[in-house]
């Protein structure tokens, strides 16, 4: 993703579901900050080119939509885009603590993921939504947990995350009937 395609994303998704949150939740704050979520974005495509051997073919240097959208979750949660404005750490518990940032790297990647779709015209039902689960509030509650535990054990695992859009997508296909 070309530094105007990111802009253009940021701008429309990233800023939009920010500001959004904001509203939703004015305990909250959004930082403006596109220029160091493009770097941390550049940062995550370049481990994973070194990760799969990518970084010295320059017709091989491509990596697929379910990676960039790893990187893009990753990104997101590493810069850490929404802050509290919370003036107290009395009687904070981990339990407690937000985890909006991965709600928004989540969300904001799963649009990503969604605008690959219809930009390559792939399938002909892009109307994909997220599976039901039936232990928790719903799979956006389910992966925003996840992503939230492994960022503070500092165990996010790009590859992992790509993989997880990967089963997204062969999901939605599947229940979409395509393919």
């Amino acid at each position: 993703m070309r530094k105007t395609e990111f802009l253009e994303f940021y701008n429309q998704v990233v800023k939009a579901l920010g500001s959004r949150f904001v509203e939703e939740h004015p305990e909250f704050n959004f930082c403006d900050n596109p220029s160091s979520l493009y770097e941390e974005y550049l940062n995550q495509k370049t481990m994973l080119r070194v990760l799969y051997g990518k970084e010295n073919k320059p017709d091989k240097m491509l990596l697929d939509r379910h990676k960039v959208c790893a990187c893009m979750v990753v990104a997101i949660i590493k810069v850490r885009l929404l802050s509290s404005t919370f003036n107290s750490d009395e009687g904070f518990q981990l339990s407690n603590a937000s985890r909006i940032n991965e709600q928004l790297a989540f969300m904001s990647a799963w649009e990503l993921f969604k605008g690959f779709i219809i930009l390559h015209g792939e399938e002909k039902n892009t109307n994909y939504t997220l599976p039901q689960t039936f232990h928790n509030v719903s799979f956006l509650d389910t992966i925003t947990r996840s992503l939230f535990f492994s960022n503070q054990l500092n165990s996010l695992a790009t590859p992992l995350i790509a993989n997880i859009f990967f089963l997204l997508e062969k999901y939605c296909v599947s229940e979409c009937g395509e393919k």
